[in-house]
């Protein structure tokens, strides 16, 4: 197999319907379990990442100007399947969003008023979006350290730190407007540290 940044020139310059074909074989094996943990739906994970790989080819003059062409195919299929989602009025499960932080935090929290449910809510939606994303992949699809590691590409370290982040801001915002719980919260999500 050609390398990727090959298979870009190729299909940006030439026009190559063969090596965009070669792309997407490279990365559906990944993007599909990667979409189906969104849409929980095997043939509509499918049609999403068919979606995005058309409006690759049909934008695909501009390829070349993208520097991490793996970051951008995740990218663009996570958001393909969050507005996939938004259109057909699902949440990634089948809880309803404003129940969903209790999947999220920890046991204790299914005492927390609605309104605090929200503030936590706020807080998870405020993490940086690479945060966000292995934060959900982590406690809402509930798959493995090395299992985003791998799907994101990306080393276990830095979904590990990436992870701490997430902790460290949802625990503020818990302690923030809930000081009662502060002793429900492990020290090692309220400083960040192991």
């Amino acid at each position: 197999m050609k390398t990727i940044e090959k298979l870009v020139v190729l299909i940006a310059e030439k026009d190559d319907q063969t090596a965009f074909n070669e792309l997407f074989r490279h990365f559906f094996p990944g993007l599909l379990p990667f979409a189906f943990a969104i849409v929980k739906d095997r043939q509509k994970a499918e049609e999403v990442i068919h979606d995005v790989f058309l409006k690759l080819w049909e934008n695909r003059k501009m390829l070349t100007a993208i520097e991490n062409i793996s970051s951008y195919i995740f990218i663009a299929s996570k958001n393909a399947c969050i507005n996939f989602m938004r259109k057909k009025k699902r949440v990634f499960t089948n809880v309803p969003e404003d129940e969903l932080v209790y999947t999220v935090v920890t046991p204790e929290t299914h005492l927390v008023s609605a309104e605090n449910v929200l503030l936590i809510q706020e807080a998870i939606r405020s993490l940086p979006p690479k945060c966000l994303l292995i934060f959900r992949l982590i406690k809402e699809e509930q798959l493995k350290y090395s299992e985003v590691a791998k799907l994101l590409d990306i080393s276990v370290k830095t979904v590990e730190t990436q992870m701490t982040i997430a902790n460290k801001r949802v625990a503020e915002a818990l302690l923030k407007f809930l000081p009662e719980y502060d002793s429900l919260i492990p020290l090692k999500a309220r400083t960040g540290y192991k």
